[in-house]
Order: structure tokens, then C-alpha cells, then sequence
């Protein structure tokens, strides 16, 4: 007898299915996952790094190659989980910074790509060789491309801000994620080089040869901090703007689910608003008391009131930021003059 062909069978081909629809499945959100799990070690490398080549005692101001070797492994590991190699992924960011992309060629791992061109700042800040080649003096610093990815893309988000009146909370997400995560690596690499540059309280040397200010770094410091301050306060007005507007969210929200068409979510308001007792023997008496109860405009008002919640505590957050870039450029404004 032929032996039996066991990938043939009809539950070795199930299988097969089931893996590759898990495949399908889990890929992006194992990718995720990895991108996640490289943050930490790029945020503590770049902070080291960036402070070892601002330090009087590293020979040269260098990072040893060692820790060069692994932020651009860790880089490339990131660009992979985002579907591109490092010299593809520089291009991305180079071509969207100068305007020569659209933002749509980053949808939908936007912030993905604002965290990798910080990171990219940072090992470019240390790194005896330039990570991102500059063809003529002309050519935007890395700084400078951060600053300019950062402003477009923050820019880009807030264009249509009138849309989270017919669409709550579509927008917080990805904002609140564009400053939690790499509008935060950028500050925290900033306060890093901040530190070695110009210590503060028991820190601060008080004899002794002073710290030569790497003037053209420092500037460039300067520059982003000023456009991490503007970005933000464009954050910080938006989002007053959104509080201002409760009771107009309200009523916009409300004519919008009134509205007497026969598709939309004013159908189902218009369900829910009926008198359920007729129905109360279909639905039975605990269901039919709770629609007794059931107010559209209650509801509404509820969705728009956690969303002022919301709101709210992101411009602490957005406030607190901007307390911080104030502080930074302060110190930076008594370095350079």
C-alpha cells in the first residue's frame, strides 16, 4: 500500500488554515509588540549616549563602539517592525520632513515613525559617522528634521478639529500618543543634554575648568526646544478650544441623532426613545423599566461630559510639558548669552 499523505488530510489541511489565519492575524499585532518591547533600551541609550559625548571625561567626547553598535541594531530591529530596512526608513523620514511625502505614506504607524526619527537624532548626536548624510551645509540637521516631522505631524492632526463635535474622542488617541511617547523621548534626550551642559543646584561644579558648550549642538537644542514649545501650545489652544465648545458639542451631537433618516445612530435613538410599555411583555418587566428611564439627551450628555474628562486631563499633561520646555529653554537662553 502507498503510504498515506498526511499534509493532505483533511485535518492537517485545517490546521494549516487555522496557522496561517493566525499568522494573518497576530503578525501586526507581534509586530507591535516587538516595536514596544525596543523603546526602553532606545530611550536609556540614547540618554547615555548623548550624555557620554557631552562629558569632559569620555576621550573626544565619544560613545564606545559598542554603543553605537547596539542602538543600530536596535534601529534597524524598529524599522523592520514598521515594514522597512534603515535605509528605506531614513528615507521615509527625510521625505516627509522636506515635504516631499505625504503623511499618508505613514498611516497608520505614524507614531512609530516620529519615535524612530528621535531615536535617529539621537545615536546621530554621538555616532563618529553621520547617521543621516548631509549632501551640502544646506542640508536640515537631524535636529532639524525631528523639529520639522514633529510640527507637520501635529499640524496634520489638528487641521479638522471641528470634527470631534459629530465624532467624539476621534482624535485624542493618536494625540495623546503623539506627545506620551515621542514628543516625550525627544524631551527627555533634550533634558539629558541639558544636564551635562548646564547642571543645576549641587550638580553644578563650582571650581575647576567649566564644560566647553558645544555651541553648534546647543543651538540646535535651542531650536527644537522652541519647536516643541510652539507645537505644543498649538496642542494647548486646541484643546481649550474643544472645552469651550461643551454645550455646543451638545447640541450639534443631538441634531445629528435626530435626524429622520432611516440609517444612522438616529434610528436606534429613535427606538430606544419609543414607549417601551407596549412592548413591555416582549421585553420583559426590568428591561421595559430601564427604557421607561432611558433619556437621548441624558446620554449625550453623558458622552460629551467624560469627554470634557478627558480633555481636560490631557492639557494637564500638554501644561505640564510646556512648564518643562520653559525651564529648558531658560537655561539654554543663560548658556548662550
Amino acid at each position: 500500500t502507498e503510504p498515506i499523505d498526511e499534509s493532505s488530510t483533511p485535518a492537517c489541511f485545517r490546521a494549516e488554515v487555522c496557522k496561517h489565519k493566525s499568522t494573518e492575524k497576530d503578525g501586526p499585532k507581534m509586530r507591535d509588540a516587538e516595536r514596544k518591547c525596543l523603546v526602553p533600551q532606545l530611550v536609556y541609550l540614547s540618554m547615555h549616549g548623548c550624555v557620554s559625548s557631552l562629558r569632559e571625561t569620555e576621550p573626544n567626547g565619544s560613545v564606545s563602539d559598542i554603543t553605537v553598535g547596539e542602538m543600530k541594531t536596535l534601529l534597524e530591529k524598529y524599522a523592520r517592525t514598521i515594514g522597512y530596512s534603515m535605509d528605506d526608513a531614513l528615507s521615509m523620514i527625510l521625505g516627509i520632513s522636506s515635504g516631499k511625502k505625504s503623511m499618508k505614506d505613514f498611516a497608520p504607524d505614524i507614531v512609530s515613525w516620529m519615535s524612530f526619527a528621535v531615536f535617529i537624532n539621537a545615536m546621530n548626536l554621538w555616532s563618529n559617522e553621520s547617521v543621516i548624510p548631509r549632501t551640502d551645509p544646506s542640508s536640515p540637521s537631524s535636529w532639524e528634521i525631528v523639529d520639522s516631522l514633529v510640527k507637520i505631524c501635529i499640524e496634520e492632526h489638528l487641521t479638522d478639529a471641528n470634527r470631534i463635535l459629530t465624532c467624539p474622542g476621534n482624535k485624542i488617541p493618536l494625540l495623546v500618543q503623539m506627545v506620551t511617547e515621542p514628543i516625550s523621548w525627544h524631551l527627555i534626550i533634550i533634558q539629558s543634554c541639558m544636564r551635562v551642559v548646564a547642571p543645576q543646584g549641587k550638580k553644578k561644579k563650582k571650581s575647576g575648568p567649566s564644560l566647553r558648550p558645544n555651541m553648534p549642538q546647543l543651538q540646535g537644542i535651542q531650536r527644537s526646544v522652541q519647536c516643541l514649545i510652539e507645537t505644543l501650545r498649538s496642542v494647548q489652544k486646541w484643546l481649550s478650544d474643544q472645552m469651550s465648545l461643551e454645550e455646543q458639542g451638545l447640541d450639534i451631537l443631538m441634531s445629528y441623532l435626530q435626524g429622520t433618516g432611516d440609517e444612522g445612530p438616529g434610528q436606534t435613538f429613535r427606538v430606544l426613545e419609543e414607549k417601551p410599555a407596549a412592548h413591555a411583555s416582549e421585553l420583559g418587566d426590568r428591561i421595559a423599566q430601564s427604557l421607561e428611564a432611558w433619556s437621548s439627551t441624558g446620554v449625550v450628555r453623558r458622552i460629551v461630559g467624560a469627554e470634557h474628562e478627558v480633555l481636560a486631563e490631557f492639557k494637564k499633561m500638554v501644561d505640564s510639558k510646556l512648564k518643562l520646555l520653559m525651564s529648558e529653554s531658560a537655561s539654554l537662553s543663560s548658556v548662550l548669552h
